[in-house]
């Protein structure tokens, strides 16, 4: 009897026996390749973790039990019985059943079998392939050997070759550079030898001549020394000397109008005194500020009298813009009711005028000034005495110059309330009427300059935004400092302006 036929006894069925037997002879189908192994027990590849030469015997072995087994129908099966009465029509019943079981399991295994031949042909097709390609890249493999072999043995021996050339023509030049260079060498040697003893000799001449021109040279230094030391010694005494007695001077002068005012305030008539009576140098010195302060924010208007050659300074006052002008070679001239400004001017070499604006204005000749600078003086000054002022003023200046006018800032609150503290200033100047009186007189391009501004640490503060206030609080604080920035333009804006127009 085949092994691979199963017998079923018809007086004695027992289930569990008939699975063991069917179990036992899928074993065995298995074992001899009839049948696929079980899932479950199939081994990972060795391939992953095999040596090339083992994988390709792995792969060798499954292809051909690939192709032993890619018919996976079962021909060799058939049914049987022993039973002697009824054996015949229990076999005729068996295969009645098997026939119906094999119409549904029959389809599937020829798709099935249709299936494994197409992919045997596919792997044998590919493997096919594969050899042909690895027999292909082998002969190229060892063509290219061959090449190389070749090629290299060639250039070993052109390399060879002209390393010979190369060390020959090298020893060749090396020959030939070393016959010139002790050529060389010797003329070289032979030229220096000639121009170090001549240039011994030269140097001996020089030394002798230059020791004579040191000597005589010392002798006439110390002769020039000693009269520049002499001549810039009497030249600074006589300068101490100058300043000196101007200083005392000055201080003469003070000194004396100080004791007549004392004495006027000692007498039955004080109240009489008038301002013009008080020494408004010293005024000055304290109320308005040091004359280096003065200068630097003077500076600002040195633009407006570039390449001048004749600027009028009305109201010089202690001469801080005539300074300024004689420094930067601008000529320039000053005028002053107060005598012991002008004495003072003059003492620092400025040139000074005693005398009042509209009568210095009269004596000139028309169109002869080419600039007026006025500081600090339109506040002390009557209206109509201010209009016959500009208008001469207007009339005395060349074309194409400029005027310019500063005085104090009325439309800034703490300048405005410290107006009073010079007892001569009459009234504060608006800066729009001031400009109407320049261009009213035919200046032109009349412009208005503000100077002066309060610090930060005199104004009123502003409140500063963080990051956790709420929209609403944002915008109070807007409107506030806002408030604030217009308080601040009118309480401390710019103390001084100025008015420039051009003739």
């Amino acid at each position: 009897m085949d092994d691979n036929t199963i017998e079923i006894h018809d007086d004695e069925i027992n289930v569990e026996e008939i699975m063991a037997k069917i179990r036992e002879n899928i074993r065995r189908r298995q074992a001899a390749g009839e049948l696929p192994l079980d899932p479950d027990s199939v081994i990972e590849s060795p391939s992953k973790n095999c040596p090339a030469g083992e994988s390709d015997e792995a792969i060798g072995r499954d292809l051909s039990n690939i192709n032993a087994n890619w018919d996976i129908h079962n021909n060799s099966y058939f049914i049987s019985s022993h039973h002697p009465c009824i054996g015949t029509v229990l076999v005729k019943g068996r295969q009645l059943v098997h026939g119906e079981v094999r119409r549904y399991v029959d389809p599937m295994i020829f798709r099935q079998t249709r299936f494994n031949s197409s992919v045997v042909r596919l792997l044998n097709h590919t493997s096919q392939n594969c050899a042909e390609l690895e027999h292909n890249i082998s002969h190229q493999n060892e063509e290219l050997t061959q090449k190389i072999s070749q090629q290299d043995e060639v250039l070993t021996q052109k390399i060879s070759q002209q390393d010979e050339v190369l060390t020959q023509k090298i020893s060749q030049q090396d020959e030939v550079l070393t016959q010139k260079i002790s050529q060389q060498d010797e003329v070289l040697t032979q030229k220096i030898s000639q121009q170090d003893e001549v240039l011994t000799q030269k140097i001996s001449q020089w030394e002798d001549v230059l020791t004579q021109k040191i000597s005589h040279q010392n002798e006439n230094l110390n002769t020039n020394i000693q009269n520049c030391v002499d001549s810039n010694f009497r030249e600074v005494f006589s300068h101490l000397d100058k300043d000196i007695r101007l200083q005392m001077g000055l201080t003469q002068l003070l000194e004396e109008r100080m004791q007549k005012g004392l004495a006027q305030r000692s007498t039955p008539s004080e109240s009489t005194a008038t301002p013009n009576d008080t020494n408004y140098f010293l005024f000055e010195e304290r109320f308005r500020g040091s004359r280096e302060d003065i200068k630097q924010r003077q500076l600002a208007f040195l633009p407006y009298f570039e390449k001048c050659s004749r600027v009028l300074d009305i109201g010089s006052g202690r001469g801080e813009f005539l300074e300024i002008l004689k420094d930067h070679g601008i000529g320039g001239i000053g005028v002053d009711i107060d005598p012991d400004m002008v004495t003072y001017c003059r003492s620092r070499h400025l040139e000074v005028e005693h005398s009042d604006a509209l009568t210095y204005l009269e004596t000139l000749e028309d169109k002869s000034l080419d600039g007026i600078f006025i500081d600090q003086v339109v506040e002390h000054l009557e209206p109509d005495y201010l209009i016959r002022l500009i208008a001469l003023c207007h009339q005395k200046m060349k074309f194409g110059y400029h005027i310019v006018i500063e005085t104090v800032n009325p439309l800034s609150f703490v300048s405005f309330a410290n107006f009073y503290i010079d007892l001569t200033h009459k009234r504060p100047i608006h800066p729009e009427t001031l400009q109407y009186l320049i261009s009213a007189v035919g200046f032109r391009e009349c412009e208005k300059k503000f100077f002066s501004p309060v610090s930060d640490a005199g104004r009123l503060k502003k409140i500063e935004m963080t990051v956790d206030m709420h929209e609403t609080e944002r915008k109070n604080v807007d409107v506030y400092n806002h408030n604030i920035e217009m308080l601040n333009s009118i309480l401390f804006g710019a103390q001084d302006y100025a008015v420039v127009g051009k003739k």
